[in-house]
């Protein structure tokens, strides 16, 4: 595997080429900062959070889920209530490769806004749509439940605090 470089210009100059409004640019861009890895994260964080341009966060949620690092997980979460749907779909595919490891964000995110989220609400969905875990199945279930319902959205709360509290129990 190819050893990078790493300077504060490098990583400048391919977050810059990731704001690109050339499609083969920006992707030479995600390769390199995917192979960067982990020191990368933090720069992808800040412009999936702070850009104004969508194609930048949609490419900067894109490569965190390539990247595939846990230091990700709460601006992934934050991203599912991105204003451009693409970039929070982005966000919840990206959210998926955690599995287990996303839901304690993802649990805590649910708890806090209730309701109040409709696209939040939609994102964890579309996070735990088929994930299994043995001895959170039934909790899964129910919570996929409750967030397609609107109806009774305290029944999430409900869940959510039961899944954190088994994980707290079963590491």
């Amino acid at each position: 595997m190819k050893k990078h470089n790493l300077t504060e210009p490098n990583l400048k100059s391919l977050m810059s080429m990731l704001a690109s409004g050339e499609t083969g640019t920006r992707m030479k861009a995600r390769k390199s900062l995917t192979s960067l890895g982990t020191p990368a994260v933090p720069s992808l964080t800040r412009a999936l959070h702070n850009s104004k341009l969508e194609h930048l966060r949609w490419e900067a949620a894109k490569t965190l889920g390539a990247i595939n690092d846990p230091k990700a997980i709460p601006s992934l979460v934050k991203a599912l209530e991105d204003e451009d749907h693409d970039v929070a779909w982005l966000a919840a595919e990206a959210l998926k490769k955690f599995k287990k490891a996303a839901w304690p964000k993802l649990m805590h995110a649910l708890i806090k806004t209730k309701e109040d989220s409709i696209a939040l609400r939609h994102g964890v969905h579309h996070v735990l749509k088929n994930q299994k875990e043995e001895g959170f199945n039934d909790l899964l279930s129910a919570i996929r439940n409750a967030l397609k319902s609107n109806a009774a959205p305290e029944r999430t709360a409900i869940a959510a605090s039961e899944i954190i509290r088994r994980m707290e129990l079963k590491p």
